[in-house]
Formats: structure tokens, sequence, C-alpha cells
């Protein structure tokens, strides 16, 4: 079982390394990153074909979506195939989530996700060897009319990935009870000498700020209404089973602040930010000045920070 211990970075150290030698910074990180894949992938061999399921589960803007196609390819390098399966697409429309004190609606929930629809998408899925998954519509808010088929044989995994993969509601499923079970989160936070200057919630608001304008069109004030409520969520339908865990991956990536910088700084510019979401802002920005600006191309193609850029 995992420990909740978090880690932590100087920033003089990184500093001096990116002066020194900014790609050896970025092959390290992808290098500690990468490694923790193939280690999940070895556990996970010594399992198969007993078990054929991974539960991949973590917080917003943890790298999920990444880590699993990394799983993946880990696993074929093994000789196993793989499908990946996201649960953001069993989600029911936004309007169906229950609503909170304040009126908003709670799309953080594991309430949301039509677990009656995936069960019978895998009961499918196994039986018969193919079934057609749901895609969800982010910008709309609700199921897609596309649909994404998916074919099954004896030497396939599954990886199924997604903030409630390990909440009861999923990891009790018939076909998910013996699982290997993955939480991923950035556990290593940054400090200037006794003062830390970014926690792992900071880092990944930064990265959801960026990626939400980037990919979802979701600009940075919608960004930050929502932060309060998916904090409130992973503090009560995630971070509760992290422990329950048979491994957990830290998505750290040392030299993300320096690529996020400029972004950043950009994105959160306008005037229409106020009140405590541009306290937060702030916050964040000044954290972000003391990191020198890097390059987008020093990032891999193929790097976990593609979920949140747009490379060049």
């Amino acid at each position: 079982m995992v420990t909740d211990t978090k880690k932590r970075a100087e920033l003089d150290s990184l500093l001096r390394e990116c002066a020194a030698d900014p790609k050896g910074l970025v092959e390290r990180s992808e290098k500690y990153y990468r490694e923790q894949a193939a280690h999940v992938a070895d556990l996970f061999c010594g399992r198969f074909p007993e078990n054929r399921i991974i539960l991949l589960a973590g917080p917003s803007s943890s790298g999920k979506t990444t880590t699993s196609l990394n799983l993946q390819r880990e696993l074929k390098e093994r000789g196993i195939h793989t499908l990946s399966i996201s649960l953001d697409d069993f989600f029911k429309p936004n309007e169906a989530a229950p609503l909170l004190p304040d009126g908003s609606r709670d799309l953080e929930t594991a309430e949301l996700l039509d677990t009656e629809l995936l069960e019978a998408c895998f009961e499918k899925l196994i039986a018969y060897g193919s079934c057609d998954f749901p895609i969800f519509d982010f910008v709309h808010g609700r199921r897609s009319e596309e649909v994404r088929p998916f074919t099954l044989d004896g030497r396939t995994a599954v990886v199924i990935e997604g903030l409630h993969a390990l909440n009861p509601v999923i990891k009790d499923l018939p076909f998910c009870r013996n699982a290997l079970k993955l939480y991923i989160s950035i556990k290593t936070e940054i400090f200037e000498g006794e003062r830390r200057i970014l926690s792992t919630r900071e880092l990944r608001l930064i990265r959801r700020i960026i990626r939400d304008a980037n990919f979802r069109g979701c600009l940075p004030e919608r960004t930050l209404s929502m932060w309060k409520n998916v904090v409130r969520g992973e503090d009560r339908y995630i971070r509760p089973f992290r422990l329950e865990a048979d491994f957990w991956l830290d998505s750290i990536h040392l030299y993300e602040p320096f690529v996020y910088r400029k972004p950043f700084l950009d994105l959160t510019r306008e005037d229409s930010l106020s009140g405590e979401s541009r306290v937060q802002v702030e916050k964040l920005a000044e954290s972000l000045r003391k990191f020198p600006e890097m390059p987008l191309s020093l990032v891999p193609k193929d790097s976990l920070l593609r979920e949140f850029l747009i490379l060049p």
C-alpha cells in the first residue's frame, strides 16, 4: 500500500540545474516519471492474465490520461495488449449533478458516474469481445452522439482511469475486485529555503488553468470559480481512497514551472479576474516568476505535460 509522505525539491537547486543544463533537467524529470510507469508494468505482468484490470485514480490535473497511455506502451513492450477506458466518458449530463448549498452543481461527486452503463458495457465486452463505449463532450457537458468501439481478447488488459477509479462504486464492481490499484498525483513540493512556494495542489491548479484554456474552452476565471468545489470533491470523494492503492505514482516534472511561466502569466493578465480569484492568481504568479522561462520546444512530444500545454 502507498504512503502519504510528500517529497521536497529546492528552488535554488532547480535554478542552478536549469541554468547549467536545461535539457538535462528535462531528461531527468522525464526519466523519473517513466521509470515509475515501467515499475508498475512489471508489477502487473506478475499478475496477468489472472488479473486483467488496472484501476488508475487521481485528482484533477494529475496526469491520468498520459499515464494510462504510458502504461499501455510499457505493457505492449512486455507482450500485453491494452484498452484504455476513461471514466470521464461515463459521466451523466452536468444537469444531473446534485446541487450544493450555494446553488451550483456538484460536478465532482461519484454520483455522476453512470455505473450501470459501465457495468453493462463491460459485461458485453467480456461476453462478446466487443462493445461501443460512450464519449463525453466536456465543452457541452453531456455525452456525445459519437461512440468508441472496443474489442477484447485473452491477451488484452484494460486500464480504467478516472477521478473515482478507486472509489468503492468502481473498485467493488465484479470485474474490478482483483484489479491492480494505482493512484497518481503530485507528491513533490517546491521550497525556497524553509518557505514552500509551490504546493502539490497549487501546481495542479496551474496545470488545470492552462489545460482548461488550451483544450476545454474554459478561461481562467471559470476554472478558478470551480476550484473550491474541485478541492472539496477531492477531499470527499478521492483522497479518502488513495491509501488503498497498490502503488502511488508521483507525476511531478521538476522542470514544469519553467515552461508554465509564460502561458500562465499570459492567460491570467485579464482584468476580469477579481476578488479571491485575483488573490489566488497573484500568489501563483509570484511563485512562477521565480522560474526563468524555458522554451516549450524542450518539452518532449510524448511528455505528460502535453496534457496541459500546446506544444510547438
